[in-house]
C-alpha cells in the first residue's frame, strides 16, 4: 500500500513561536534577541518533530530522520555554542549543529513623524468555566446578544441575537463533546461572534465577524438551555461591554527594522553538513509556506500573555547560502576538519507595545456620539451616517 503524504489543513494558518526557555520571555524592542529566539525555536521544534505535523514531515523530507536537536532549555544557546567550537573545534559529540549567529539590523519606519500606530482594544468577551470534554444532549441551544454596528441605544434595531444549535451536524458523540468541536460548531453557525479556545482550554465567545465590528460591540449570553449553559459553564446574564473597565482601550506603538539573520550549519562531515543543509533550506522555502512565511509573537492568540508579546517576523523568501568555510580542528589533530556554511535569511521584523489609556475620555469621542433623529444634517463623526436609516 502507497505511504501517502497526507495534510493537516487546520495547522496552515500562522501559529505563535513560544520561547524555548520561560524564564527568557521576548521583551519589546529586542529585535535582534527576538528574531535569533524565534528562529531557533521553529527549527529546534522542526527537528525534533515537535510541530503537529512532524510524523509526516518523514514521508516529505526523508532525510530529517538522521537529525535531531535538543532542546533542554538549560544548555547553553547555539550561538555560543558554536562561537566555543570555531575557537576549540576539539568536540565531536556537538555535531552536527545549526547556529543563529548573527543578525544586522536597519531600521525600518511604518509612517511619517511617529511611532504610534492606533487605537486599540481586545473584542469584548465571555469566557466558560469548564474545560470539557462535556456531555450534552442534541438539539440544544443557547443565545447569545451582540451590537453588530458597534451600539444599541433604545433601538431594538442595533441588537443582534444569535441563535447556536449543538446538532448531529457538527458533533458526532454527545457524551463526549470536545471543546475545539464546540468552538467549530459555532463558528460554522455565527457571523456576529467568534468561538475560540482559551489558554486553559475552555470556550470563549467574542465580539466580531465576517458581519459585525469588534469594537465597539457588547457581548452576553442571553437565554439557552439549562444542561448546556451549565455544562459550558455559562451563566444566563455574563456579559462584557466595550466600555467596561477591565477591557480598556490602548495606543499602539511600534519599532521596526530589516533584518538579516545568519545561520550557520557545522559539521565535522562534509556530506552530513550538507544534508543538514537542505533541511534548513527545505524549513524556510517549504515548510513555512503553511505559517505563511511569518512568526508570530503569542498576544495575538492568548490575551493573557504576561507579558505581552506583540512581535511579527515576516520571512521574506529569499534565503539564500553564501561562505562555505573549512577548519582544522584544534589541540593537534589538523587532519580533522569542520565543515560550515553560512545561509542567509532576509526579514521583516515590527514589534510593538500597548500603553493602557488613564487619561479622560479613556472610551474617545465614539462612546459618546450616540445615532439620533434629532442631530442636525451634515457629516458628523462616529456613525451618525445612520441617523437617516429611515
Amino acid at each position: 500500500m502507497t505511504d501517502y503524504v497526507i495534510e493537516d489543513l487546520a495547522s496552515r494558518y500562522p501559529t505563535t513561536t513560544a520561547p524555548l526557555d520561560n524564564t527568557d520571555k521576548p521583551r519589546f524592542g529586542q529585535l535582534s534577541e527576538t528574531a535569533k529566539d524565534s528562529f531557533q525555536v521553529e527549527l529546534t521544534n522542526f527537528l525534533t518533530y515537535s510541530i503537529s505535523e512532524g510524523t509526516t514531515i518523514f514521508r516529505e523530507i526523508p532525510n530529517i530522520e538522521k537529525f535531531m536537536i535538543y532542546s533542554d532549555a538549560s544548555a547553553p544557546s547555539l550561538e555560543t555554542t558554536v562561537r566555543l567550537i570555531q575557537s576549540y573545534g576539539d568536540t565531536p559529540d556537538r555535531f552536527p549543529m545549526i547556529a543563529i549567529t548573527s543578525a544586522s539590523v536597519k531600521q525600518r519606519n511604518l509612517g511619517l513623524g511617529s511611532n504610534f500606530v492606533d487605537h486599540v482594544q481586545y473584542p469584548p468577551s465571555v469566557e466558560g468555566s469548564e474545560s470539557g470534554p462535556f456531555v450534552i444532549t442534541e438539539d440544544e441551544s443557547f443565545e447569545v446578544t451582540t451590537w453588530p454596528l458597534g451600539y444599541a441605544g433604545d433601538d431594538d434595531e442595533y441588537v443582534s441575537t444569535t441563535t447556536l444549535e449543538m446538532t448531529s451536524h457538527f458533533i458526532s458523540d454527545f457524551s463526549a463533546v470536545t471543546v475545539e468541536e464546540v468552538v467549530s460548531a459555532i463558528n460554522k453557525q455565527a457571523l456576529v461572534l467568534k468561538a475560540y479556545v482559551t489558554s486553559t482550554g475552555k470556550l470563549g465567545l467574542q465580539t466580531g465577524g465576517v458581519a459585525a465590528k469588534a469594537t465597539p460591540n457588547y457581548i452576553e449570553i442571553s437565554d439557552g438551555d439549562t444542561n448546556l449553559l451549565a455544562a459550558l459553564g455559562f451563566t444566563i446574564g455574563d456579559s462584557q461591554s466595550y466600555t467596561d473597565t477591565d477591557n480598556p482601550p490602548k495606543n499602539r506603538y511600534y519599532v521596526a527594522a530589516d533584518m538579516v539573520v545568519n545561520i550557520d550549519v557545522v559539521s565535522d562531515d562534509l556530506n552530513t553538513r550538507q544534508e543538514l543543509a537542505d533541511l534548513v533550506f527545505d524549513f524556510f522555502t517549504y515548510k513555512m509556506e503553511a505559517r505563511r512565511f511569518q512568526f508570530l509573537g503569542r498576544s495575538y492568540q492568548n490575551k493573557t500573555q504576561d507579558p505581552e508579546e506583540w512581535f511579527h517576523i515576516i520571512l521574506q523568501n529569499e534565503f539564500n547560502w553564501s561562505a562555505e568555510y573549512v577548519k582544522p580542528r584544534q589541540g593537534g589533530e589538523q587532519y580533522d576538519q569542520i565543515y560550515a556554511v553560512r545561509g542567509s535569511v532576509p526579514i521583516t521584523i515590527t514589534d510593538y507595545i500597548d500603553k493602557r489609556m488613564t487619561a479622560v475620555p479613556v472610551f474617545l469621542d465614539e462612546a459618546t456620539i450616540e445615532p439620533s433623529d434629532t442631530m442636525p444634517s451634515g457629516d458628523h463623526g462616529g456613525r451618525n451616517w445612520i441617523k437617516d436609516r429611515g
